[in-house]
């Protein structure tokens, strides 16, 4: 690897604004940053015109001499970016990291062919710092390459490589929608108590509070999931009661969420083709 790197962000949407507050703050060594990003907010513009060398677009750039280029723009506009991006680039030899959700590595290959290429999935809590991502890359990533890539995303939180990329459609319907399924749980304790008679009360930030209290509870506990709910399930007392409901019945909490991830796996595969 070189002593220095060029990396261009494109796009700074919650995935790409997320990646480079966290490059920022832990800066990594002899790293240019540079964004492409047309509407700056209040939250992001001093950030990036601080920072990064900033373009509004594209056809912005004067001179193409990146070596890592992230792609973290919205799926509908990456064959319109790509074709900017390889015209631009007249043939320089770069790597390219995409955070692209259901658009596979052969889309980039039409465009950026025998370049490395690494597939990335992580979640909405790269804001803060406690993303899962995964990671798979091409037959064309070499070590070096691979090191930085995991220094990027391990400023967002964990990271784990995959060998199939297929199997980024199932990565994709339980850690990327997976926040959603936890804030509906939450919503529901909230509306619930509330319909049962606990009007006084700030029934959102209860339940807000119990979810980071488990949550709490499940990573600084080496046990597993299933063995922290039998902790708490006390032979006839009021959460056995509850669980007679979620596993007692034939449509049970189990079958409804796995069938419900099962339908978000085909639509992965679905954006996907």
């Amino acid at each position: 690897m070189d002593d220095s790197q060029k990396l261009l962000i494109i796009g700074l949407g919650k995935m790409g604004g997320s990646l480079l507050e966290g490059l920022i703050l832990e800066k990594l060594p002899n790293i240019e940053i540079s964004v492409i990003e047309p509407y700056l907010n209040e939250t992001n513009r001093d950030i990036v015109i601080k920072n990064t060398n900033h373009y509004s677009s594209i056809d912005k750039i004067n001179s193409f001499d990146f070596d890592v280029v992230i792609f973290a723009i919205k799926p509908q506009i990456v064959k319109d970016v790509c074709e900017q991006i390889s015209f631009l680039s007249n043939g320089k030899h770069f790597s390219i990291i995409s955070i692209l959700a259901g658009t596979k590595i052969k889309t980039f290959n039409s465009f950026f062919k025998n370049y490395p290429i690494i597939r990335t999935m992580p979640n909405l809590a790269a804001s803060e710092g406690s993303s899962v991502t995964a990671l798979y890359g091409n037959s064309f990533v070499d070590n070096d390459f691979k090191l930085l890539t995991e220094s990027i995303f391990s400023k967002i939180g964990e990271y784990f490589w995959i060998n199939n990329e297929d199997d980024i459609d199932i990565i994709t319907a339980i850690s990327g929608s997976g926040p959603a399924y936890y804030f509906y749980l939450t919503e529901c304790l909230s509306s619930i108590a509330k319909e049962m008679g606990l009007e006084k009360i700030d029934t959102n930030k209860l339940a807000k509070i119990v979810a980071k209290g488990s949550s709490d509870l499940m990573m600084s506990s080496s046990k597993t999931a299933n063995e922290l709910k039998k902790n708490v399930t006390s032979k006839g007392g009021t959460t056995e009661a509850a669980f007679e409901i979620l596993e007692g019945s034939e449509k049970t909490f189990y079958t409804l969420l796995k069938s419900a991830i099962k339908n978000a796996v085909k639509r992965s595969k679905e954006l996907s083709n």
